[in-house]
């Protein structure tokens, strides 16, 4: 079974039980047996190998085999700071950015951006959304997906990021970016404004791809940009 199930009170050995969500998976969607082996993690950073003990009215039961901590990335965390389409085309960023590697998602209110401040019910689907890739990529850790912010909130809530890169079409090429904890921001399709593009003028540019973007794909292009540093 190729697929991660979360188990958030995990031991090194021993007996552990799955939540109702996942033991629902497991049973009724992948027909699991006593004795199968799955991968667990504990959406911290650790990732272990289970063998179902049993399931009993519904909830599954297993043995924990061994666990243990996922190594660090080389090439450092990497992040997207990113305008939010609306609607579906919102969750499908926060999917595939999920899926390309992103520890982080910082989702930014700008100037010419379509999407307003999200209820605490969207923010849920999309931590749902998080939850279900990571797994589905057998991920030892959920990514941190904050609350969408004003461009000058999420500018400070990164200013401890020693790298931070706008996406552009005149920027360097993708293998450009460097080494290190690195966010990159990605405005609406309308681009950012003057004033928010004063407020980076600092930043490096990094070119995603040579025509404009739509914002999900820019984004996805950014968080792979970050995951294949350092790749042959």
């Amino acid at each position: 079974m190729s697929r991660t199930f979360l188990c958030p009170d995990l031991p090194e050995r021993g007996p552990a039980v799955l939540p109702a969500g996942e033991s629902r998976h497991l049973a009724t969607v992948l027909r699991a047996r006593e004795g199968d082996e799955i991968t667990v993690t504990d959406g911290r950073g650790r990732l272990g190998t289970a063998r179902v003990a049993r399931i009993e009215h519904g909830v599954a039961h297993l043995e924990i085999l061994a666990v243990a901590r996922a190594a660090p990335r080389p090439a450092g965390r990497g992040a997207v700071a990113t305008a939010i389409p609306k609607g579906s085309r919102a969750d499908w960023l926060i999917e595939k950015c999920v899926e390309a590697g992103v520890d982080a998602i910082f989702p930014v209110l700008t100037r010419r951006g379509v999407a307003t401040a999200e209820g605490a019910s969207r923010r849920e689907r999309w931590g749902r959304l998080a939850s279900e890739a990571a797994k589905q990529c057998g991920r030892a850790g959920l990514p941190e997906i904050l609350e969408p912010r004003p461009l000058a909130e999420v500018l400070e809530l990164t200013s401890s990021w020693p790298v931070r890169l706008v996406a552009d079409p005149e920027g360097g090429p993708p293998g450009s970016v460097p080494h290190g904890d690195a966010v990159v921001f990605v405005g609406p399709e309308g681009g950012f404004a003057p004033d928010e593009l004063t407020a980076m003028a600092a930043f490096p540019r990094l070119r995603l791809a040579p025509d404009i973007l739509k914002v999900e794909t820019a984004a996805v292009l950014a968080a792979a940009a970050l995951a294949l540093r350092g790749a042959p």
